[in-house]
This record gives C-alpha cells, structure tokens and sequence, in this order.
C-alpha cells in the first residue's frame, strides 16, 4: 500500500476539506484516484484541473507514495 496526498482547492476545498491522504494499491493509477475522489465530488472529472507533484499527468500515469495530488476547479476567484 502507498499514501497519496491530495489538496483541494477553492469550491473542492469547501465541499472535501483542504488535505486528505488516502492509502492506495501498490499498482495504483492517477484514474484509480479520480474514481475514488469522484464518489464524492462528480465535478472531479469535468471541471477538475489536477496536477500531480504540481506537473501536469501523463495519462494513465501511476502514483507513488508520497505523491501530492493537487485538484482545483478550472476556474477560481474572488
């Protein structure tokens, strides 16, 4: 197993809270993640932006432990 933690920003921050860290299977990949974050946040998937260690993911890219998750709405301001 591996940790993986994911901050949210803005309106996800809101809904799921700042920071979460998450135990994932060994063969773990950044689409397992969404599946998992989408059961809670549906908007996950069409209005995400996610970076992984604040790079954009290749598809399909596996996680790591320790790996940050960054998800954000496309859009953000005040």
């Amino acid at each position: 197993m591996k940790k993986v933690i994911i901050r949210f920003v803005s309106v996800f921050a809101e809904k799921l809270g700042n920071e979460r860290i998450v135990e994932l299977d060994d063969n773990a990949t950044l689409n397992d993640l969404i599946k998992l974050i989408s059961r809670e946040l549906e908007d996950v998937k069409t209005k995400g932006l996610i970076y992984v260690n604040y790079r954009f993911p290749e598809e399909g890219q596996f996680l790591n432990d320790g790996d940050v998750v960054l998800i954000m709405p496309l859009y953000a301001g005040g």
